[in-house]
């Protein structure tokens, strides 16, 4: 289904492949990719692939549904992963054998993260339940139902003390963590708030909505959101460099770039990918990996070089070669952000994205 639902079939023409989700290794520049299709009951793997090739995808194993979510487990060298349907697969990367737990979080999940230690997956899903599974154990050892809209995101903060999660309705959740004891919620939007994501200091969370807006707020109940950026497509995706950069995907294509954080003047810069984004990772603070709708996964770069000099005028004097006083005119860096993907893309149906996707 999704965009090309509506376009004739040569039919030699394969569905186009959905990369949802990516997440590092503990390998220097290797990933994972969760995939998907128009036809969400449908087989899909989940591959693994190289920062400098990401074209180039290796099948690790397969779900009998779209892949929804990735994530790595660096301390125990696994993968694990959540389809459509809520199986939970958790795969060991050294002795390349499979674990599937059918039903594991009862409904579709749209999240899925690691906790800090590697021992537990946190997991939302459509029903708005949020549940702790426990790799050892292989079971969920604590669940906690919200206000019944379905989860769209979930971080855990830098300090290890508190759960944030977006929902359907447009409200962020706060709960202590590990315990899950509710701690207050805001209203964002009355739009869907679709992905949360903590700044380093921990003491704000951006959140990406369904009104095209990118907002921050303090990480408290009943705190006031404020506008950081607007874009023209709604804002599903977030990921935030450990340096503090903040890179914001649009469904429909756009990518903003804030290269301040939330500083009261942060830099925005906007590009356009070739396709809708579904998954941003970052490797280290000098590359982000941008995962999208039909084109695979592109590379968004950055490079540095030097500002060249001001020549001085006629009237300056040159300094003295013999002076022992050091010059105060220093070489100067810059960053020039360079987009390796300056296609126009095709803008991603917003309501086939919503019935179909998020």
């Amino acid at each position: 289904m999704g965009d090309d639902a509506s376009k004739p079939s040569s039919g030699a023409a394969e569905p186009s492949q959905w990369i949802t989700s990516m997440a590092p290794l503990a390998e220097e520049g290797s990933f994972v990719a969760a995939t998907a299709h128009g036809l969400l009951m449908q087989p899909a793997s989940v591959d693994r692939l190289s920062s400098d090739e990401p074209q180039i995808r290796t099948p690790l194993y397969t779900h009998p549904a779209a892949v929804w979510c990735v994530v790595s487990i660096p301390q125990g060298k696994k993968v694990a992963s959540v389809d459509y349907r809520g199986n939970l697969a958790v795969y060991d990367l050294a002795e390349a054998t499979l674990a599937m737990h059918e039903k594991a979080f009862e409904r579709w999940c749209q999240s899925l993260i690691v906790a800090p230690e590697g021992d537990l997956l946190v997991a939302g899903n459509e029903a708005g339940k949020i549940s702790i599974w426990n790799l050892a154990e292989s079971n969920v050892t604590k669940s906690v139902e919200l206000d019944g809209h379905a989860i769209t995101g979930l971080a855990i903060s830098p300090d290890q003390k508190q759960l944030a999660a977006s929902d359907g309705s447009g409200q962020i959740h706060f709960l202590q963590w590990p315990n899950l004891e509710p701690a207050g919620k805001s209203k964002i939007s009355d739009a869907p708030a679709w992905c949360v994501a903590y700044v380093p200091e921990g003491n704000q969370v951006l959140v990406g909505s369904g009104d095209n807006q990118l907002y921050q707020l303090a990480n408290k109940a009943d705190a006031e959101a404020t506008v950081v950026a607007t874009g023209q497509d709604w804002i599903t995706n977030l990921a935030v460099s450990s340096g503090g950069d903040v890179a914001a995907g649009e469904v429909g294509g756009n990518l903003h770039m804030i290269s301040n954080g939330i500083a009261t003047t942060p830099v925005i810069k906007t590009f356009t990918a070739s396709s809708g984004i579904w998954s941003l990772c970052w490797k280290g603070t000098r590359e982000l990996l941008v995962g999208s709708r039909k084109d695979g996964i592109s590379r968004m770069g950055r490079s540095w070089d030097w500002v060249a000099e001001v020549k001085q005028s006629e009237g300056e004097t040159v300094p003295d070669e013999d002076s022992n006083e050091e010059s105060s005119e220093e070489p100067k860096e810059a960053a020039t952000e360079e987009n390796e993907s300056a296609e126009t893309p095709e803008k991603a149906d917003a309501s086939k994205a919503d019935s179909d996707a998020k």
